[in-house]
């Protein structure tokens, strides 16, 4: 099953929040980023907060009020994140939601080719999270997990954690390739040109036998600690090969 998952903040307060909550979105796979009726603007604060999830902010639609959500939105299933249990109504944990009753709520229209259904994660207000009426709207409501003694999370903390936990269990289709450019490719973990080193060594003149010299140790330890990469490793073996040629001659 292909889940588009879209995140609905209701009448947030601190445009920061919106920010940070449009970029924890981002690094989830999330699809849409929804506001209705915000009590700020998309700002400079929001625009910080969303660090480079711009697009993610810039594309936010905001509905005045929950009656023209539903209107415009009307299929796909509505979970409404929330500890606030009341008369005749259950609070879930999320896992347990989409481990055991999410299947039983999904709209997903078999004549569809994407066979792909939408399922709104919904956080209310930063002060008091979503009012019983709101959670009138949704089709469940679910917890977060909690250790300590301290239930209420951050708003983009929250929209973070629930949209990691709905991707371990529905996973994207094709999930993006991260790379990081800055990382250099790592070769095995203990690649170590014994050989030559000892061979180095003993040219220069150390006796890699005797207990006073760390030479021979020392070198080998940086092959085995800081796992050198491949252009690292060209590196050194070629200045290590030239070194002996020419004190050889």
């Amino acid at each position: 099953m292909n889940i588009s998952l879209r995140i609905v903040l209701s009448r947030t307060e601190y445009a920061s929040n919106i920010g940070a909550s449009a970029r924890a979105m981002a690094n989830m796979g999330g699809d849409q980023l929804i506001l209705i009726d915000p009590r700020t603007t998309i700002n400079s604060k929001a625009k910080q907060g969303a660090a480079g999830a711009q697009e993610a902010l810039a594309s936010a639609i905001i509905y005045p009020t929950w009656e023209e959500f539903l209107v415009k939105e009307p299929g796909g299933v509505r979970v409404g994140l929330t500890r606030r249990a009341g008369k005749g109504r259950k609070v879930i944990p999320l896992e347990e939601f989409l481990s055991t009753e999410l299947e039983k709520h999904t709209t997903l229209n078999p004549s569809n080719e994407k066979k792909e259904d939408i399922l709104y994660l919904c956080f209310g207000t930063e002060a008091d999270g979503l009012s019983f009426e709101e959670l009138s709207h949704m089709h469940m409501a679910c917890h977060l997990p909690v250790f300590g003694n301290f239930g209420s999370f951050n708003l983009a903390q929250a929209v973070l954690l629930a949209s990691f936990i709905v991707r371990q269990k529905i996973p994207m289709s094709e999930p993006p390739q991260q790379t990081l450019s800055e990382s250099p490719e790592l070769v095995a973990p203990h690649y170590c040109p014994d050989d030559l080193i000892r061979d180095w060594i003993e040219s220069i003149g150390f006796d890699i036998n005797a207990r006073s010299s760390s030479a021979y140790l020392t070198l080998k330890k940086l092959f085995t600690v800081h796992r050198p990469s491949r252009h690292e490793i060209i590196v050194v073996d070629e200045v290590l090969k030239q070194t002996l040629r020419k004190l050889k001659k």
